[in-house]
């Protein structure tokens, strides 16, 4: 037998024995942990006659070099405001992009998320089960099937009605509907600070909540489209949208008018991520009676002929 066939059997075996290495473990607890929290970009800034002293960057810089680090990009550029700055993050230094741009230094850092590697470990393995390919980058194993069925179950969660199965899946950033790769959990437990089954029990509420109450609503919704998505196909079906809308869009009192309108008009019935963007901005920030809808021009042509309907329904 060959040492990866050797190898590829001994990932099968812990896998079917409900183990996980320990060593590679720790590693991949480290890689999630990484991903699940948000790294802090501070740069050194000496003002005259004063010593140096670390300052953290504005929020909006700091996604960006978080982005540029999760894409693996060494060196790059970002606007802030009307100012384009360069950044090289082997060096760790920032400037701006024009001549007299004096370098700054960068440093990061990361807080390790409360949880205990071994209890989240151990809840895992309750539920994991092989799911090839071996080397896929978050890992040879998975919650999938009727294991993912029994955790929501465990949790008194109903995937298929309950918002908060959404929002678990945007926390692990699940890349698959119905499946929790090995890394993607431990990203979400890791964001979420639980390692055991009753501590996510109790957390399944404020993630209903959140979305509910639209605080982590447009991430919750764009996860969605993305995970939604049936490869290679770029559109959602309408049917599909609708579903997830009556999740996402409970409260929206135009929401079943849009989707009767839209299943007898809409051409190709799909829906594209710009669109899909868009119906969330109609639904959260346009009044029921649509009376501020003229004042903002950029809305799709699709949205003014549902306007232009539903006004002529009301009128009649």
């Amino acid at each position: 037998m060959s040492a990866t066939a050797a190898t590829r059997k001994q990932i099968r075996t812990m896998v079917s024995d409900g183990l996980i290495d320990p060593a590679r473990w720790d590693q991949d607890c480290e890689a999630a942990f990484t991903m699940a929290l948000p790294i802090v970009w501070e740069f050194r800034e000496r003002s005259w006659g004063s010593p140096c002293v670390w300052r953290s960057l504005p929020e909006p810089a700091q996604r960006s070099l978080t982005s540029l680090v999760r894409q693996g990009v060494r060196r790059g550029n970002f606007m802030l405001g009307s100012q384009d700055y360069v950044v090289d993050l082997q060096e760790m230094i920032i400037m701006t992009s024009d001549v007299h741009g004096a370098p700054h230094m960068l440093r990061k850092s990361v807080r390790a998320p409360q949880v205990n590697k071994a209890s989240l470990r151990n809840l895992y393995c309750r539920y994991m089960e092989d799911c090839p390919p071996e080397d896929h980058p978050s890992g040879p194993d998975a919650i999938s099937g009727e294991k993912f069925l029994q955790l929501f179950k465990d949790l008194d969660v109903d995937p298929g009605t309950d918002v908060a199965a959404l929002a678990l899946a945007a926390a692990c950033n699940a890349s698959e509907m119905g499946v929790f790769r090995r890394v993607e959990f431990i990203c979400g437990c890791a964001s979420l600070e639980v390692d055991n089954l009753d501590a996510l029990r109790r957390k399944m509420p404020e993630l209903r909540e959140n979305v509910l109450r639209r605080k982590t609503l447009q991430e919750v919704y764009a996860y969605t489209f993305g995970v939604a998505l049936e490869a290679p196909s770029k559109v959602l079906p309408l049917g599909d949208a609708a579903q997830y809308w009556a999740l996402l869009l409970h409260d929206w009192p135009l929401r079943e008018d849009f989707c009767d309108w839209a299943s007898k008009h809409m051409r190709g019935k799909t829906i594209n991520r710009d669109l899909w963007m868009m119906v969330l901005k109609l639904a959260t920030e346009e009044p029921a009676d649509l009376s501020t809808y003229d004042l903002n021009p950029a809305w799709p042509v699709v949205f003014d002929e549902f306007v232009e309907y539903h006004r002529a329904q009301k009128a009649g």
